[in-house]
């Protein structure tokens, strides 16, 4: 749980927050819609501690993990928002481009003898990558390469 109360701050004259209390509970989903210079960006950089408020508090849990998506986009180099994304979900995104490279051999006919390998790590055996979703594979071509379907 995130939790703000009676939270205040100003930037030399502009006041952006005056005793603004509210609270995220876990597993809520918010959306944050204002115009420029309403303190959304503020809000952010207070939840990550790049900034403190100059009056109130704010309680973040020590355990929790923040995931931050800055405005600022030089710092994407190139990559989509769904690329920057997983790029900073750790673990979480290391096992995506695994799963992606174990498909693209299911998919190549060249790799059709490393099928049974592939196959075990991509969760269908002993160690394999356990997914929360299920993985047919189906046998296509005279060579045997696989192609998957995830639903």
């Amino acid at each position: 749980m995130i939790s703000f109360a009676n939270i205040s701050k100003q930037y030399g004259h502009q006041l952006v927050f005056v005793n603004a209390s509210f609270q995220l509970n876990p597993g809520e989903k918010v959306g944050l819609v204002g115009p420029n210079g309403s303190g959304k960006t503020t809000l952010f950089r207070m939840i990550t501690g790049e900034e403190s408020p100059d009056e109130g508090e704010l309680t973040i849990p020590k355990r929790l993990t923040i995931g931050y998506f800055r405005q600022d986009v030089e710092e994407m180099r190139g990559r989509s928002v769904l690329d920057e994304a997983i790029a900073g979900s750790g673990r979480a995104g290391e096992l995506h481009h695994e799963l992606e490279a174990l498909q693209r051999d299911m998919e190549d006919p060249d790799k059709a003898d490393q099928l049974d390998r592939v196959l075990e790590r991509f969760g269908r055996g002993p160690g394999g990558i356990r997914t929360p979703r299920r993985l047919h594979a189906r046998s296509t071509g005279a060579r045997g390469a696989a192609r998957t379907r995830i639903r």
